[in-house]
């Protein structure tokens, strides 16, 4: 159990890769949390424009904050060099462009406390920007969670148990956060929980480039991070009585969240009117 008196360290890791418009935001919702004992850590991957300096006028005003540069390796490498330098005993991953509610910590870390066995605590999730309102997160089923992530890559975990499991995976872009929880569940226990009132904000950009927004409709790319996370961790789908066919299902049901989540008629208007190749099959739907 947690000492009350003595609270643990906890990290946040920021990746950066040319985040000058948001990473300021980013930076003051992780130092703006109630829960104190932090250090945040910034991974510069390999940025171009002015964001270190922006970070690094930061960091001259907060002891607890610190920067790191990379070569551009993409944000798989970025988590994992921050994962390396944390001391924290718990650790939690925050996109340069995203912002933490000042609470989240706090909340995460006394779950920890009240059940020990936790592996992962994480909440739902608001939209901002471009949309807003609730982000859509299913609730937790193991075998459900095999077919689909619904736990996104802000969940609060311990730093040595990602060590264990060599951290993120940098051989793929997309679904990394979905390995990652796999890899984790499968060498120790899926027992998570879900804050219900939203603790992460999700920037739905109006550049229309997040990771989500590039590959939601590529099924080709979908497709090759569905076999290789069966592949490599065969072992837990098996123990689950889940087959290849169950895991293909997985774009069946992002094709259904597509539709449903994208045929508001103000949203295709705006996607013909600034994407119209890419966004005019969806337009005609």
């Amino acid at each position: 159990m947690i000492n009350q008196f003595v609270k643990p360290l906890i990290t946040i890791v920021i990746p950066c890769y040319n985040c000058e418009n948001t990473i300021e935001e980013a930076v003051g919702s992780a130092l703006s949390q109630t829960y104190t004992n932090i250090e945040v850590i910034v991974v510069n991957d390999g940025s171009v424009d002015n964001s270190v300096y922006i970070v690094e006028k930061l960091v001259k005003g907060d002891s607890r904050l610190s920067i790191y540069s990379q070569t551009h390796k993409g944000v798989s490498a970025a988590r994992n060099l921050g994962l390396r330098i944390a001391r924290g005993r718990f650790i939690v991953f925050l996109d340069g462009d995203d912002k933490l509610k000042d609470s989240y910590i706090d909340l995460g870390v006394n779950k920890f406390d009240e059940k020990p066995s936790l592996t992962l605590v994480y909440s739902n999730m608001e939209l901002f920007d471009r949309e807003s309102g609730l982000f859509p997160l299913t609730k937790f089923n193991l075998k459900n969670f095999l077919k689909a992530n619904c736990i996104p890559v802000f969940a609060i975990v311990r730093t040595e148990q990602l060590r264990a499991i060599g951290g993120f995976d940098e051989s793929i872009v997309f679904c990394e956060d979905w390995e990652c929880w796999i890899h984790l569940f499968k060498q120790f226990n899926a027992e998570v929980y879900r804050i219900e009132e939203p603790q992460y904000y999700y920037r739905k950009r109006f550049t229309i480039d997040s990771a989500l927004d590039k590959y939601r409709d590529n099924h080709r790319i979908l497709r090759e991070v569905q076999l290789y996370i069966f592949q490599k961790h065969q072992q837990i789908y098996v123990e689950n009585e889940m087959s290849l066919d169950y895991l293909f299902t997985l774009e069946d049901e992002l094709g259904k969240f597509r539709r449903k989540y994208y045929h508001k008629w103000y949203k295709r208007i705006f996607y013909l009117l600034f994407k119209p190749k890419k966004y005019s099959k969806l337009y005609q739907q």
